[in-house]
């Protein structure tokens, strides 16, 4: 039995006033008479105690049981107790099933419609403030906390698989990484590091020679309370370290080559769900290790339409880091790609690739285009979005498992961001996404095989059965956003409508193109 999504929506098309009450009363209504079956049940359930209790109360009444040899009336009748008490308990669980299934269509609204969005927001917000707080003024807080939690993950593993798991610690951890991750990114962008020097025999030495904490005690934990930035901010100190020593052991020469897969990998279509699958069919090859289609390293592939009044727009689909040392979507390009610094987002190999790309596959400054990336590709996008405003005419992207809340996305680019709550990988910028109209996220659950059967159990994540894996893999997002897309959410919908709207037309050919990296 494969594991199963849910998803909670945040952001997006904004309700009237009139629409939103719409949806609420409907929500309350159903949670209402929820409640109604359930006084209903109650009093079923009571009634089969009494029959429970009815033949003892009354020994000296035994004709009422039929049991009586003194009863001899031909027009007696026997009360069925046993059958009586069946039927108060069917009706008992019949109700339950009903009341349960109301309130989970209660909830349903309320989460797909994003009812209670602001009010859960804030509440997030207000808990990643007081975790951020605690953490920056006590580090020894900020341990015990993830310890504890790690702790807490590995029993889990071992009750539930008999061994140790990994990817127990990041389900366990989930609740305080932003917040640990933000804190992280505020001590590192007060760092003071200095120039590299000329010479240095290992990155250990580079390190110990020119990294050292700010002498500002305390001046952190005012300013870094809101969280804001941090991470980003962080790495563009940190950048200045690493750079030099990337660009020594791998060079930073970019050579980006067309390719021909050997089966289609890329099959076109115009909506989301359409690109997610074309998404995770590209991603999920040299992720796991499938060399059928010849992709070794991780491919951009490039999806051109003919409108119909002979203009073209463009789809570009970006894998995630496919972890080749001479690929520019090896994992060290991410350290680049999250800078603050938008002179040192530039001369990241994996952006470089993308505008490399898009030179070659021929699209031109107006022609309207939108990009899908999974992991590092999402993040890529992000940073295209921001920084290829003058460039390129980009109008939607789209994420899956992507830290890129602190990206200033323009607004007339519109955002889908798929994220699963315990895959860590997505809570690595810190915070919470923009929650604006043109900023949608879809935030999944996984839900394990033996969890408690519900009347709506969510998306099926194919070949998701077996041992607790990572669900950072496009699968899921994928599932995620399937599950979204059908209940019907109104911000989901005019996103996907959006996204169609970009690429409407006839799919001309999809292009593949390669990068590599020398010295």
């Amino acid at each position: 039995m494969n594991q199963r999504v849910t998803a909670r929506i945040v952001g997006g098309k904004r309700f009237t006033t009139a629409e939103y009450r719409e949806y609420f009363n409907a929500s309350r209504i159903l949670r209402d008479q929820a409640n109604r079956l359930g006084t209903s049940r109650r009093s079923f359930i009571a009634a089969g105690y009494e029959l429970k209790i009815h033949p003892r109360a009354t020994p000296l009444l035994s004709a009422l049981t039929g049991a009586s040899p003194r009863c001899t009336a031909q027009d007696h009748i026997e009360l069925p107790y046993r059958q009586l008490l069946g039927r108060c308990e069917a009706h008992a669980e019949a109700l339950q099933s009903m009341a349960s299934q109301l309130n989970e269509l209660s909830s349903l609204i309320a989460q797909t419609q994003s009812l209670y969005a602001q009010a859960e927001e804030a509440s997030r917000k207000g808990l990643n403030i007081m975790l951020r707080g605690l953490f920056m003024s006590s580090r020894e807080s900020a341990i015990l906390a993830l310890t504890a939690s790690a702790l807490m993950g590995v029993r889990r593993s071992y009750a539930k698989e008999g061994k140790f798991n990994k990817f127990y610690l990041v389900e366990s951890t989930a609740w305080m990484q932003e917040s640990f991750v933000s804190v992280l990114g505020e001590h590192a962008s007060r760092l003071n590091i200095q120039e590299r020097p000329s010479k240095y025999t290992s990155i250990l030495e580079y390190i110990t020679k020119t990294l050292f904490m700010v002498t500002k005690p305390g001046a952190a934990i005012a300013e870094g309370l809101s969280g804001k930035g941090s991470v980003n901010r962080g790495l563009k100190k940190i950048d200045r370290l690493l750079i030099p020593y990337f660009d020594k052991d791998h060079g930073d020469n970019l050579s980006v080559t067309r390719v021909y897969p050997k089966t289609k990998v890329v099959r076109g279509g115009t909506s989301t769900k359409d690109a997610i699958a074309d998404q995770r069919r590209l991603s999920e090859g040299p992720l796991n290790g499938e060399r059928e289609s010849g992709l070794e390293y991780g491919t951009i592939a490039c999806c051109k339409y003919r409108k119909a009044n002979g203009t073209y727009a463009w789809r570009i689909i970006i894998p995630g880091t496919d972890g080749n040392h001479d690929s520019p979507m090896d994992w060290y390009t991410n350290f680049e790609l999250m800078s603050a610094d938008e002179r040192q987002r530039g001369t990241a190999e994996s952006l470089r690739f993308l505008d490399e790309t898009m030179k070659q596959a021929g699209i031109q400054p107006d022609d309207p285009v939108e990009i899908v990336g999974h992991s590092q590709g999402g993040i890529i996008a992000a940073a295209a979005a921001t920084d290829f405003q003058d460039k390129y005419d980009i109008q939607h992207i789209a994420t899956l498992g992507s830290p890129i809340a602190n990206f200033e996305i323009p607004e007339k680019t519109r955002v889908t961001a798929i994220e699963m709550d315990n895959e860590g990988i997505a809570a690595l910028d810190g915070e919470a996404n923009p929650h604006t109209e043109n900023w949608l996220t879809i935030r999944c659950s996984v839900h394990e095989e033996d969890a408690p059967k519900r009347a709506f159990p969510g998306a099926e994540v194919s070949d998701s059965s077996g041992e607790k894996n990572s669900t950072h893999y496009p699968k899921y997002h994928e599932a995620g956003y399937r599950y979204a897309y059908d209940t019907g959410s109104k911000s989901v919908l005019d996103h996907d409508r959006h996204f169609q709207e970009v690429v409407e037309g006839e799919l001309e050919e999809v292009q593949y193109y390669e990068g590599r990296i020398s010295k």
